[in-house]
């Protein structure tokens, strides 16, 4: 076998100098420096973000500490103050509502009563007590004066559904909040002269459509005559109920018409007689 090399081989390495090698291998190695160059960099960077974090970390845990601390000193002082406004309760102090969170205190199992005086304001006071300092002028209207479809229209939804028996019950106390909201699509509509606004069955039936789920036109219109007795019946009769003839498509029938008249007077609220204004509503009466 001959050991001879090839003549285009050897042509090759001929032209292929120590020198030039020298340089790739030099090349390769400036290289590999610069990796190793980047590399420790980003290690370094690494260990500065990883103290940065960590350094977070610890301000974090300082500032939720710091909060917690705020929480229990905050939980503290509330108790201080509703133990303090119990204490003034007991006493025959009237409170500005503003200042009374109703829902914390609770003196002798009482509930605090809200009421309105004569400087305007609203005030929290044990039921019945009066205030030996006269404090904001005489009582106006407290709670224990509102008709039962006024103290109703107090609660929010959820409360209302909760404290009723009867779904007509729920839906006087809701429809009742709707008395002095003005509008083409409001649900009372305002009067004149004598009257001072009513509701007519046809526009609760469709009301009380829109607003409970699932209910259809005939037992909407079932609702709206139950709902219309409820509201008779809360108002202590200060609501009048009415037959008129009404024409639709043709057809004649009877509706059921609740009246409000203007020289009927409301617990808490201001009457035509009184003001030239739009009935209104005080703090205390929640309409």
């Amino acid at each position: 076998m001959s050991n001879t090399t090839p003549s285009g081989v050897s042509s090759a390495l001929e032209n292929v100098s120590v020198t030039d090698l020298a340089k790739h291998v030099q090349s390769l190695t400036d290289r590999v420096d610069d990796l190793e160059q980047e590399v420790a960099e980003k290690d370094e960077r690494i260990n500065e973000l990883e103290q940065r974090v960590d350094e977070l970390e610890d301000k974090a845990n300082e500032a939720e500490a710091h909060r917690n601390a705020i929480v229990r000193q905050t939980q503290t002082r509330d108790e201080r103050i509703d133990e303090l406004q119990a204490r003034e309760f007991e006493k025959g102090a009237h409170l500005l509502a503003d200042n009374v969170d109703a829902d914390r205190i609770t003196v002798n199992g009482n509930k605090l009563e809200r009421i309105a005086k004569d400087d305007g304001e609203a005030y929290f006071r044990l039921p019945g007590e009066d205030d030996a300092l006269g404090r904001g002028g005489a009582v106006a209207h407290s709670t224990a004066d509102l008709l039962p479809v006024q103290r109703l229209a107090r609660y929010d939804d959820e409360m209302l559904a909760s404290v009723t028996n009867r779904k007509p019950d729920e839906l006087a106390g809701k429809s009742w909040r709707k008395r002095d909201e003005a509008g083409r699509y409001s649900l009372w509509s305002k009067g004149s002269g004598e009257i001072r606004s009513y509701l007519d069955a046809s526009d609760l039936a469709e009301w009380i459509r829109l607003k409970e789920s699932g209910v259809s036109k005939k037992y909407s219109q079932e609702l709206a005559r139950r709902t219309m007795d409820a509201m008779h019946e809360l108002s202590n009769g200060r609501l009048g109920k009415t037959k008129r003839q009404r024409s639709k498509d043709g057809l004649s029938y009877q509706e059921t018409r609740l009246v409000l008249k203007a020289d009927v007077e409301l617990p808490g609220e201001i009457t035509s007689t009184d003001t030239d204004d739009n009935p209104t509503t005080d703090g205390v009466a929640g309409e």
